[in-house]
């Protein structure tokens, strides 16, 4: 078992968040059990499908009035740098989009990043591609929307001079009402290590957000706390090497609002079963406060 402690610096504008990731090895060696991973594998998918879960978070609301994300998918590890109108000022086409309906969701609207970059405690974070935002349903006022990334980049250098990135593209459908939100996550991330390594995790999941008070989630504003069911398959891919992962929580995540660390899960299991050919491991990732978690195989 190793545990994971990440700190992360909040982005003030809400939930969405940058990602650190830990280096992985890209040829897997299997254990006397015939495991499919190491130790170190293991915690490498745990980095990726932790942070995917995290990324939730900003998927799962909207601010369609400025563009700006209330959280950028989240990287552990990396202080939070507040986005500010000086720094980043998105782009949107057309301006002002049309919104046949009145409800917060505009009918059709691509939010482009250039030249967004943050800096604080040493470190730079910069935004580029484009999330596109659509009103499914534009004569009905609702609160269900679809977003669209593409190649949607987050990139941060440490003060090191360590740089890490993760590229999104993909889809997210959400129906929400304001006790839960229900969202379907149709996405590949791909991710740049500090070594230099990469990875890919293509994914289909189901997730389900309940808030810890009935009636607190609003449009237009960042996520309060509460509790995300997720499943759902994937296949994570790292060198020459591809594994097929079915993805679970046997306990549901909490997502704490008032953590100062990423992810901002303070309990909750999240289970992943990871298969290459006919042998499997199973990684059971168990949130224990604001930031950190163990990682296990089986």
């Amino acid at each position: 078992m190793r545990r994971t402690s990440r700190k992360v610096w909040r982005l003030a504008a809400g939930t969405i968040t940058v990602a650190l990731f830990a280096a992985c090895s890209t040829s897997p060696v299997m254990s006397p059990q015939n495991s499919v991973l190491t130790q170190p594998q293991a915690n490498a998918v745990a980095e990726v499908v932790a942070t995917d879960a995290a990324s939730l978070v900003g998927g799962a609301t909207l601010d369609a009035a400025t563009g700006m994300p209330f959280a950028v998918a989240p990287m552990p590890g990396e202080p939070a740098m507040v986005p500010s109108s000086a720094s980043c000022t998105p782009t949107r086409s057309p301006s002002p989009p049309a919104n046949s309906d009145g409800d917060p969701v505009p009918d059709s609207v691509r939010i482009a990043f250039t030249g967004c970059t943050f800096s604080g405690d040493g470190h730079t974070a910069t935004l580029s591609g484009s999330i596109d935002i659509v009103d499914p349903t534009p004569t009905t006022t609702d609160r269900a929307f679809r977003t669209r990334s593409n190649a949607f980049t987050r990139t941060v250098t440490s003060t090191t001079g360590t740089t890490r990135s993760v590229v999104e593209n993909g889809v997210r459908s959400v129906v929400g009402t304001p006790d839960q939100v229900q969202l379907t996550d149709t996405m590949q991330t791909d991710y740049t290590y500090a070594t230099g390594a990469t990875a890919s995790h293509v994914r289909k999941w189901l997730a389900t957000f309940v808030a810890d008070q009935p009636g607190s989630i609003q449009m237009g504003s960042p996520l309060p706390s509460g509790k995300w069911s997720i499943s759902g398959s994937s296949t994570w891919t790292s060198g020459t090497n591809t594994y097929s992962l079915s993805v679970s929580t046997s306990d549901p995540l909490h997502y704490n609002a008032s953590c100062t660390v990423e992810p901002r899960f303070d309990s909750g299991k999240l289970t992943a079963v990871v298969t290459k050919g006919t042998a499997s491991t199973t990684v059971t990732i168990q949130f224990t406060a604001c930031g950190q978690y163990t990682v296990t195989r089986s």
